[in-house]
């Protein structure tokens, strides 16, 4: 599913309207009548005391001006209100026209001031047509008092005009206040910053309006600019073992993860891996862990690494990156997994060091072994060209040298830039997980719920997508399949259970194989009639 941004939106519809020879008229009233279909989809057949439309000076205003006009049309006998935040002598061209028209209906218009604050009775439905994609500042004055009183409304419905009043449709931040939509349909094609945090959270449930421009002619000319993982596009890549394959061809991953205080990360990586589809998966782990492990996960397949001379407490040193490298080999692992549960010691960040130059295969770097790069980060610049790298945001910023609250304002951005600066592929976890190359491919995750803040969450990914991996995906395509089947996976345990631990992640993930298989999962973000 196509994204674009606010931008290149309003360059392609500047091109086509030219090209094509559509009068700008013809798209607003386009847009605000097919606004009206999907409101009457929504939310109209519940007994609202008042429309209460929300209009800015822009273009966005003037959609709304059409949507209350045409409203009023189709339920003559409700209530419909136009707040204009702006003063009418400033609308312009079309606005200006359908201010005219709303005026000569008899619609009541409400001129909003600072003296004079909104107040919504319960009851109401609210259209925000206040500001749409062109929003470059943050809101403030009167906009930003008109943006707090619609989301104080009390049992009212708020349905957003392209995009929530006050994000960034490109990025997806909030420009100081945002209003908080139950729906929000966008129009012409889906913005970007719509489905990544934190305007996700502000955008309900996102529906598309067609406003008569023929996109779908034109498609060498729409840019790609980011794409939301769908069922659609990940099933070709989902694990399917052929007649004639074996373990060896399935796939072997090698694991590298635990300690002695985290071996639950090592358990968690390997059993994900395996809940994937890899047919064997390798534990690099010491002599003491090894008997441990049979007991918990008996399918794993351990390499014994030498025993730590004159230490108390094993842990992995430097000399056994040329052990795992050997092991590679040996048991013809595809992928490697790094970094769960391996403590921030010098040695054991020297040995990751190690191992990542020396790895004869290329895999997912997490946790750990991400903090272990941040701290010689100068030295890995573009050299993780085929590697994954999957941190959250205070990883992030420790990878980037900036603040985790940073990264958070904008994740895109934080993104393309690790990408950039390692020549790795990029997953930055959390809300919409992110998913970018260093060719600048773009993909938003629209699976997952807030439940897989839990420990070991990350590990089970890791596992997933190192098994993917191994099982001859690119490391674009194993980082979405992953992160969607992951996130999918917690949205279906959580039907069954309010909880959620990271084994259960693991064990449920076949389930959501399945579903995805026999296509029996639509995005609940976004609704595609």
């Amino acid at each position: 599913m196509k994204l674009i941004t606010s931008e290149s939106m309003q360059k392609l519809e500047k091109r086509l309207v030219e090209s094509y020879r559509i009068p700008t008229q013809l798209l607003m009233e386009n847009a605000g009548r097919n606004i009206v279909e999907k409101i009457e989809g929504i939310g109209m057949e519940k007994s609202w005391k008042q429309v209460a439309v929300i209009c800015g000076p822009g273009n966005n205003g003037g959609d709304g001006l059409v949507i209350a006009r045409h409203l009023n049309l189709r339920y003559p006998s409700l209530p419909i209100t136009i707040f204009l935040a702006g003063n009418p002598e400033r609308l312009k061209n079309d606005s200006a026209l359908n201010y005219e028209i709303c005026q000569r209906i008899g619609i009541p218009i409400q001129r909003v001031f600072p003296e004079n604050p909104l107040g919504f009775e319960p009851g109401t439905l609210i259209i925000d047509s206040l500001f749409g994609t062109g929003l470059s500042k943050n809101v403030e004055g009167i906009f930003q008092v008109v943006i707090d009183a619609i989301n104080e409304a009390k049992q009212s419905m708020i349905i957003a005009v392209d995009v929530p009043s006050g994000i960034d449709a490109t990025w997806g931040k909030i420009m100081g206040r945002a209003v908080k939509a139950h729906h929000t349909i966008t129009l012409g094609m889906i913005k970007r910053g719509l489905v990544v945090a934190p305007a996700r959270e502000y955008c309900g449930t996102i529906h598309l309006a067609d406003i008569g421009i023929p996109f779908d002619r034109e498609p060498g000319i729409v840019p790609q600019e980011g794409f939301l993982i769908t069922p659609d596009f990940i099933r070709p890549f989902l694990p399917e073992k052929a007649f004639l394959s074996n373990k060896i061809s399935t796939g072997v991953v090698m694991i590298v993860a635990g300690s002695p205080a985290m071996t639950g990360a090592g358990l968690l990586t390997c059993q994900a891996a395996y809940r994937s589809g890899a047919g064997m998966v390798i534990w690099a782990t010491n002599p003491q862990l090894a008997p441990l492990v049979k007991t918990s996960i008996p399918e794993v397949v351990s390499t014994i690494l030498s025993d730590n001379k004159n230490s108390f407490q094993w842990e992995y040193l430097p000399h056994h990156a040329d052990e795992i490298c050997k092991a590679i080999l040996q048991r013809k692992c595809r992928s490697i997994a790094i970094g769960p549960g391996l403590g921030s010691s010098w040695s054991s960040k020297y040995f990751i060091e190690k191992v990542i130059e020396k790895s004869p295969v290329k895999g997912v770097i997490d946790a750990d072994a991400l903090n272990a790069i941040a701290v010689n980060r100068e030295f890995w610049k573009n050299r993780l060209q085929g590697w994954i790298l999957t941190p959250h945001e205070g990883e992030m910023g420790r990878l980037l040298n900036r603040s985790a609250s940073s990264i958070a304002e904008n994740r895109i951005a934080a993104s393309c830039a690790l990408s950039q600066y390692f020549n790795c592929i990029t997953v930055l976890k959390g809300p919409g997980t992110i998913v970018v190359s260093p060719q600048g491919e773009i993909a938003i995750n629209p699976t997952g719920n807030p439940n897989l803040a839990t420990a070991g969450s990350g590990d089970v990914l890791t596992g997933i997508i190192a098994s993917l991996l191994a099982q001859g995906r690119s490391p674009f395509i194993s980082a979405v399949t992953g992160v969607f089947l992951h996130g999918l996976t917690a949205d279906l345990y959580q039907k069954q259970s309010p909880q959620l631990l990271a084994s259960d992640l693991a064990s449920y993930l076949p389930y959501a194989i399945k579903v995805v298989k026999n296509c029996e999962y639509r995005l609940p973000i976004v609704d595609r009639d």
